[in-house]
């Protein structure tokens, strides 16, 4: 990502001094979570398919949710970079609908395996910059799976647990937050977002996005607060309902 300086009247949220390690303090350990597996027929067939049934096995006999979320990027990453289109739209789909339960709209992501090239860093950031919000928990889910280590998942569980940090600690700004792309999250997110809506609407500069969020994440590493971007977003998914309650509570909503 590109290293902005101030710009539209705002500093990034890493050039703000002391605002990482106060964000960073904030966040909570994932241990317990509970990263699911798909578990149906043609989810499993179609894994074996993609990284082979040896992997997939291996894979599911991990007891250890935290450990085999992240194991199951490590085993997909090829497929996402795979020279055959073909095979990179078959990963992204099953990351995106098998793995994440995005439900609703479908169809663009046929074009992402192309649109993605090689991962060179000025064809990744062009398409981000294109597609901003558009799919954002889809695509970022894609981008997280191929390179873990320089992209990370945005969605609205992190985007929950960021703003409720935020509020917390009295930063001003907030981060946009997608519609939820599947059913588990209820009213407690409904709430939230439009609590923040209401307030954050006509305020200037603009919601933050997926390039702020990586700026974000990448300065806990830079910092040595997070060993990686994946753990910093591991943390924030995992913890978004607790933080939801506490904007909850805080505002009475």
């Amino acid at each position: 990502m590109k290293n902005v300086k101030k710009s539209r009247g705002y500093y990034p949220l890493e050039q703000v001094p002391g605002l990482v390690n106060k964000i960073w303090n904030e966040t909570r350990s994932y241990s317990g979570h509970n990263w699911g597996v798909p578990k149906s027929p043609a989810s499993i067939a179609t894994l074996n398919a993609l990284i082979g049934q040896a992997n997939a096995t291996r894979l599911y006999a991990i007891t250890n949710a935290a450990t085999r979320n992240i194991q199951m990027r490590s085993v997909l990453s090829p497929a996402l970079k795979s020279t055959d289109l073909n095979i990179r739209l078959k990963a992204m789909r099953w990351v995106i609908y098998d793995w994440g339960h995005v439900r609703g709209r479908r169809g663009s992501e046929r074009d992402w395996p192309e649109q993605f090239g090689n991962y060179e860093a000025n064809v990744i950031e062009s398409f981000i910059e294109e597609h901003h919000r558009v799919r954002i928990a889809s695509w970022s889910k894609a981008l997280a799976f191929a390179d873990s280590t320089k992209y990370a998942i945005y969605d609205a569980r992190v985007a929950m647990s960021l703003n409720s940090i935020l509020d917390k600690i009295g930063h001003d700004r907030k981060f946009y937050m997608p519609p939820p792309s599947s059913d588990d999250l209820g009213e407690v997110f409904t709430s939230v977002r439009k609590h923040v809506s209401t307030l954050y609407a006509v305020k200037k500069p603009a919601y933050m996005g997926y390039t702020e969020y990586m700026r974000l994440l990448n300065a806990f590493v830079s910092e040595k607060l997070a060993p990686n971007v994946l753990d910093a977003e591991m943390r924030l998914f995992a913890n978004s309902d607790l933080h939801a309650g506490h904007y909850k509570t805080r505002h009475g909503i």
